[in-house]
């Protein structure tokens, strides 16, 4: 992934923030590529990866979060065979 020294800190976007960030460059993406605009297409796609990475890592969070509880949730759990 490349780094752009321009991005805010993404951590402190809400998750429906990056979302909509994602969906709007996805948009901007398409037109410039149809626009024949590859310079800008491989700018808007260092800036995508950038909020992908970091909604895949919030997500793995959660996920990880949410294995955490269910493992608890065992220890309380008793099955009678």
């Amino acid at each position: 992934m490349m780094f752009n020294p321009l991005m805010p800190d993404l951590s402190k976007l809400k998750n429906e923030d990056i979302e909509q960030k994602i969906t709007d460059l996805m948009k901007k993406y398409s037109i410039a590529s149809r626009s024949g605009q590859g310079t800008v297409c491989q700018q808007i796609s260092v800036i995508l990866e950038s909020l992908k990475e970091e909604q895949r890592k919030r997500y793995e969070s959660a996920n990880k979060k949410m294995q955490e509880q269910n493992k608890n949730l065992d220890d309380y759990i008793q099955i009678d065979d």
